[in-house]
């Protein structure tokens, strides 16, 4: 798990920004104080309500190996991206993902995502291969929601360095404020029902769909 969250495990997270990039072109984000409320009003909410009920889902079914299951949930979470932008990064990135993992720890239960993704039944996205490979691991449910949170939240830390004034040291500010509320929110998420999971955010929307027609860009998303 600490392998694959780390940043130099080569799966591209570092061209993307999730819309963050537009946010800033946007003003809405431009020092350490916006880039919080960012963090506490987007990325938090979205954690809460959709990708780690998702990802708790996810994992749970890995380990009975209902593949049925697990092609539905994928495409839920594709079909919960309203923008081409932010879908394609994370299905591009559960595709590196997945291909690196199957060189490095080949397995059945990988090339079955494989045989999914040719026949075209998942995409698979990222939340549904890291689910998969944390069960292979056997890593605990609560540190594989942990370590997630982490990755998306020092995403946006990253590219704030590229995107406005902050320094390293204002980035790691941010950064350690917002790490105090992984626990809160890990567990709230654990509340959400699968009936009710899903987060609608039309800002980080329209930012995403208008980054796909800026006119220039330093980041994929």
């Amino acid at each position: 798990m600490l392998q694959t969250v780390d940043p130099l495990f080569p799966i591209g997270s570092y061209a993307h920004s999730y819309g963050l990039e537009e946010l800033v072109q946007l003003d809405r984000v431009k020092d350490p104080e916006s880039l919080q409320q960012y963090i506490d009003s987007i990325l938090f909410p979205n954690l809460e309500l959709f990708e780690l009920p998702y990802l708790r889902f996810l994992y749970e079914i890995a380990h009975t190996e209902n593949w049925g299951e697990i092609s539905i949930l994928d495409q839920e979470i594709g079909a919960a991206k309203l923008t081409k932008e932010i879908r394609n990064a994370s299905s591009s990135q559960g595709q590196q993902r997945l291909r690196i993992l199957r060189k490095l720890r080949p397995c059945s239960e990988f090339e079955k995502l494989q045989e999914l993704k040719l026949s075209k039944e998942v995409a698979p996205h990222h939340l549904t291969v890291n689910a998969i490979e944390n069960s292979i691991l056997q890593t605990p449910l609560l540190p594989t929601l942990s370590a997630w949170t982490y990755q998306a939240l020092a995403a946006p830390c990253s590219a704030s360095l590229k995107l406005f004034r902050i320094g390293q040291e204002g980035a790691q500010q941010v950064l350690t404020q917002s790490i105090q509320k992984i626990e809160n929110v890990v567990e709230k998420s654990l509340e959400i029902e699968r009936d009710h999971a899903g987060c609608f955010n039309p800002l980080l929307d329209i930012a995403s769909a208008r980054h796909e027609q800026a006119f220039s860009r330093l980041f994929i998303s």
